[in-house]
């Protein structure tokens, strides 16, 4: 028999079957009000990104791969392993060389993704419909962690299952 590292988990830890409403793969929308690209920019209602989850070989993370056809919109790639107090952790990586870790909560009817920094906190806030294939949210941002405002509205609407 051969000797395991110390830090690899004996067993798979049971909250990531809580990710399993996310597999698949989704149509993106995003709508931006007028200003938000700068002063005189019309209000945007794109919706052509594209965001899959699939487990990795183990199941032990899920990752998160979005595309974008507007070129003022980041790709990004986001890996989600279980936090503490049944939460979630997300590490986050754009095409503008951008990396932040959230903490997020995902139950039968809603979809939560928060990160408290100094200058510029965020949080998304989703809702599932009925049947599971769509996400309805919105993001806000806070400079000072303490007072929110609406950056954007972001939805989900799943294309295909895994």
């Amino acid at each position: 028999m051969t000797a395991q590292p110390s830090d690899i988990p004996d067993d798979r830890d049971t909250a990531l079957e809580r990710l399993e409403p996310l597999v698949g793969r989704w149509e993106a929308e995003a709508f931006f009000e007028a200003g938000f690209f700068g002063p005189g920019t019309p209000a945007l209602t794109d919706r052509s990104g594209r965001t899959t989850f699939e487990w990795m070989k183990t199941k032990r993370l899920l990752v998160e791969r979005s595309t974008v056809d507007n070129p003022m919109a980041p790709d990004s790639i986001v890996i989600i392993e279980p936090g503490r107090d049944g939460e979630f952790v997300r590490h986050y990586y754009d095409s503008r060389g951008v990396s932040r870790t959230y903490r997020m909560s995902l139950d039968q009817s809603a979809l939560r993704m928060w990160r408290m920094e100094p200058g510029f906190s965020q949080r998304y806030s989703g809702t599932f419909s009925a049947d599971g294939n769509q996400i309805t949210g919105a993001w806000e941002k806070s400079a000072d962690g303490t007072t929110w405002e609406h950056d954007f509205n972001l939805s989900y609407f799943r294309i295909a299952p895994e």
